[in-house]
């Protein structure tokens, strides 16, 4: 088998779990996961013949992604913001809404008159938010909370891997008594769970099977549980001027924002897709 033999033996393999674009995509993943080949020396090395060492993992690897499994599962990794990032059943697959996420929050930060600017990210999984942040202000004091000591181990890691500095702790958020050790902060971030139960019938098998529900789902007679507890937490800890931006469900945008127009100006943005997937709450 040749390396464009192994493309087309992978795209065929999946063609019932994937679209084409998709399933030719992740083909080019994972064969520059097994043998470091870019996109481009995949096509000038086409002719050259599979690694027969690396068969067996291959083929595993296939199985894997017909029963639906995310090659990033995979594969172990990541690329989040221009960082490579490991990923495993504990944490979410960082998605692109949240890079437009991390991108306003970098906007607005150079307005904080701080040289310092202390950040405090709710639910950070991988890490992703936090070490994007941290790559771009290296003078920020990040502080990143989790309830899963399991995704915080890898957060960790991946904050080793990419040389930066971020304060990882294990805190259930929802718990306010809790709220006093954590401190005051500049900007409040976060991308908590806000899929309603009802809603994971329509959600795709690689997503419902394979990544963490308690990152995901809220009972839906709570939907907005977590953004009432950012608000009243940043009521008494979110320093002047300072701010709030969060990730919400797209259709719940106009009761996420309610949630923060008390004491706030809100703004609620549109993704690249039109969909209303950010808000930025700024002090008045």
């Amino acid at each position: 088998m040749t390396i464009l033999g192994a493309k087309q033996h992978i795209i065929q393999a999946i063609q019932s779990v994937y679209e084409e674009r998709e399933a030719g995509n992740i083909a080019v993943l994972l064969i520059e996961h097994f043998t470091g080949l870019s996109k481009m020396n995949q096509f000038l090395e086409k002719d050259s013949l599979w690694p027969e060492n690396l068969t067996e993992p291959f083929n595993a690897a296939i199985l894997r992604l017909q029963k639906g499994e995310p090659i990033q599962y995979i594969m172990g990794k990541t690329w989040f913001y221009g960082l490579e990032l490991k990923v495993n059943q504990y944490t979410l697959i960082p998605r692109p809404e949240t890079e437009e996420l991390v991108e306003m929050m970098i906007q607005y930060l150079p307005s904080l008159p701080k040289e310092h600017p202390r950040i405090l990210e709710v639910g950070t999984g991988s890490g992703c938010i936090s070490l994007a942040i941290a790559s771009n202000f290296p003078n920020a004091n990040i502080t990143a909370i989790d309830i899963s000591e399991n995704a915080l181990s890898i957060a960790i890691e991946n904050a080793e891997h990419n040389n930066l500095k971020v304060d990882f702790r294990k805190i259930d958020f929802l718990d306010s008594t809790l709220w006093a050790s954590l401190g005051y902060f500049d900007i409040v971030i976060s991308n908590p769970p806000y899929i309603k139960l009802t809603e994971a019938s329509s959600m795709q098998t690689n997503v419902l099977a394979f990544e963490p529900h308690t990152a995901l789902f809220v009972n839906d007679n709570d939907p907005l549980i977590f953004y009432y507890a950012i608000a009243a937490f940043s009521k008494t800890y979110l320093q002047k001027p300072g701010a709030i931006f969060v990730e919400i469900n797209e259709i719940l945008g106009k009761e996420t924002k309610a949630v923060f127009e008390t004491n706030y100006s809100v703004a609620l943005q549109k993704d690249m897709q039109g969909k209303e997937r950010m808000i930025a709450a700024y002090q008045l």
